[in-house]
Order: structure tokens, then C-alpha cells, then sequence
């Protein structure tokens, strides 16, 4: 299973307010699992959660897989993602991230910290240092999960995201292909079909986000020169 690929696949829900008539919306504390899937073999769960972090206006992302027996040759059950940013209803600002993939070799983790005031991000990604300069508005394929909610909940449509992803700093094109019906463990709901693209890759990733449940979203698939690879399915979804 691309456990990578499953994690960057989905954001979180939150509280949403007619846009103009009421304060800007911004994030709400959840607790979600995804059904995952690769090339129609299914590896298991994955829980997702957003909240708010121990210092405050901060919030931390966190996922950790629950792999079935085909889905630990892949990943195991001790890899954990984590990240902290700052949300509110202007944007996203990711400060610091950690993927840990559970092993005693440290030779795939990731781990980088922003600097907002040097405009700098620095880190280590698979065993190498690296330090970029960054513009206002980078994210990290954690913080952008949020990003995307914050800027629909806003009545926003983006049209593009710069993303750290491991040491490298890439450009994404984001569009909306319109809404479908999806049967979720809370009915059939409407959602938004939003696809996204680095520059140059053969893969699309899209994510249905269902704005009756606070534009969480419901489902996303990632698929490569067309055809589907990794698929995630809400099978449930708390919020606090």
C-alpha cells in the first residue's frame, strides 16, 4: 500500500458560515478513519485527526495507519505522521512536520521546521539536510489538507498551491470537475469533485469534499496515467 500517497490524500471538516453574512470559518477539532485501498486490494484504515495544539492558536494534524496483514507488508503499525500550523480565515501557515515510518532506520523520515520571519524552511528528508527559501502561502502536504477546507469554507476555489513534499518545493494545480452523490456511513451526500496536479507528473489525486458535512471529505482516489491506484473511503467521522 502507498502509505504516503493515502496520507496526502485527505483533509479535515469544519464549522461552516454563509459567506458575507456571517464571521469568517475556519477549522473545527475531528477524528476520521478512511477505508484504503491499493489497485482494488484493500490495506486497511487510516485515522486522521485535526486539533487544536497545546500552545495556543496553534493546531496539530496527526495520522496513524491501522494496516490489515496485506497492508503491514507495506507500512507499519508504528508510522506516524505529525505536523503543527496556524489556521485561520485568511489561510493556513504550516510551522513544523515529522513522518516517522515506524522502523529503527531512519532512512525515510521526513522532518522539516518553517521559519516565517527568514521567509526559510529547513529540515532533513531520507537522511539529507536541506534549507529553501519559501514565499508566502508554501505549504507542506499536511497543511494544505487544511488549506483547502479553510479556502471552501470561505467561499474560496483555488486554483493552485506551492507544496514542501520530502526536500522539494512543488507547484500544484488545483480545479473543481463538479459535484456527485456519494454513499457515506451518514447517507448519500452531495460532494465536490476537486482535482489537483504537480507540474510534469502523470498522477492526478482526486478528493470528493462534501460541504454538508463541513466540506470533510468523503472519498479520494490518486491515479496514474489514468488509472487508479490508492483509494480512501470515510467509514467514520467524530467531531468535537
Amino acid at each position: 500500500m502507498a502509505a504516503c500517497a493515502a496520507l496526502a490524500l485527505i483533509g479535515g471538516p469544519s464549522s461552516f458560515h454563509g459567506a458575507g453574512t456571517a464571521a469568517p470559518a475556519t477549522m473545527t477539532a475531528y477524528t476520521a478513519h478512511y477505508q484504503v485501498s491499493y489497485r482494488g486490494l484493500s490495506g486497511g484504515q487510516i485515522e486522521v485527526s485535526f486539533k487544536p495544539a497545546p500552545v495556543a492558536g496553534q493546531w496539530l494534524y496527526e495520522t496513524r495507519p491501522f494496516p490489515n496483514l496485506l497492508g503491514r507488508i507495506a507500512v507499519s503499525t508504528a508510522a506516524r505522521e505529525h505536523s503543527t500550523m496556524i489556521i485561520g480565515p485568511s489561510g493556513v501557515q504550516p510551522l513544523a512536520f515529522e513522518f516517522n515510518d515506524g522502523s529503527i532506520d531512519t532512512a525515510q523520515d521526513v522532518r522539516h521546521t518553517f521559519d516565517w520571519t527568514a521567509k526559510r524552511v529547513a529540515g532533513e528528508s531520507k537522511g539529507k539536510p536541506f534549507s529553501l527559501d519559501v514565499t508566502p502561502g508554501t505549504q507542506n502536504t499536511a497543511s494544505v489538507q487544511a488549506a483547502m477546507i479553510v479556502e471552501r469554507l470561505n467561499g474560496r476555489s483555488p486554483t493552485s498551491f506551492r507544496i514542501l513534499t520530502g526536500n522539494n518545493l512543488r507547484d500544484y494545480r488545483y480545479w473543481m470537475e463538479g459535484t456527485q452523490q456519494i454513499v457515506t456511513p451518514y447517507g448519500q451526500v452531495e460532494a465536490e469533485v476537486w482535482a489537483s496536479q504537480r507540474t510534469g507528473s502523470d498522477r492526478v489525486s482526486k478528493v470528493w469534499h462534501a460541504p454538508s458535512l463541513g466540506y470533510v471529505p468523503v472519498q479520494a482516489i490518486q491515479y496514474r496515467k489514468g488509472s487508479p491506484e490508492v483509494q480512501m473511503r470515510l467509514v467514520s467521522l467524530q467531531r468535537q
